[in-house]
């Protein structure tokens, strides 16, 4: 009955096999960890660029009238801008075109760097 049970302890052999069946298990799975915190990245930059669009959005819509303090007419475009530079090298660009009877169209693009992350769009009438 001893001989079937060996209280000695682990061979070099069965150490090694054993560090080598968990490298082939934890590989893959530091690998989809690695995966998981990018896509989770990703998520939060999608997130924070519609939060703070909806925010630019609000605020102008709660406005009486386009304040020409912070907006500035563009003739070319044929509207009022106003670029906003926000944190980690993204900024907001603001655009408010005048409609017939009041009614005034609202674009909102939340860039980081050149690219576009999320653009918003919406309307107001001021009288």
């Amino acid at each position: 009955m001893n001989r079937l049970f060996n209280n000695r302890g682990l061979t070099l052999v069965e150490v090694i096999m054993t560090l080598a069946i968990l490298g082939v298990v934890i590989c893959p799975l530091m690998n989809l960890l690695v995966l998981s915190k990018k896509i989770n990245n990703e998520g939060e930059i999608q997130y924070m660029a519609i939060q703070r669009a909806q925010y630019y959005m609000e605020e102008i819509r709660a406005m009486d009238g386009i304040d020409t303090g912070e907006f500035v007419y563009n003739a070319e475009k044929m509207c009022y801008e106003r670029i906003i530079n926000a944190p980690h090298n993204s900024r907001v660009e603001i655009r408010v075109r005048v409609g017939s009877y009041g009614l005034h169209y609202i674009e909102v693009d939340v860039l980081s760097g050149e690219e576009l992350v999320n653009s918003l769009v919406g309307s107001v009438v001021y009288e």
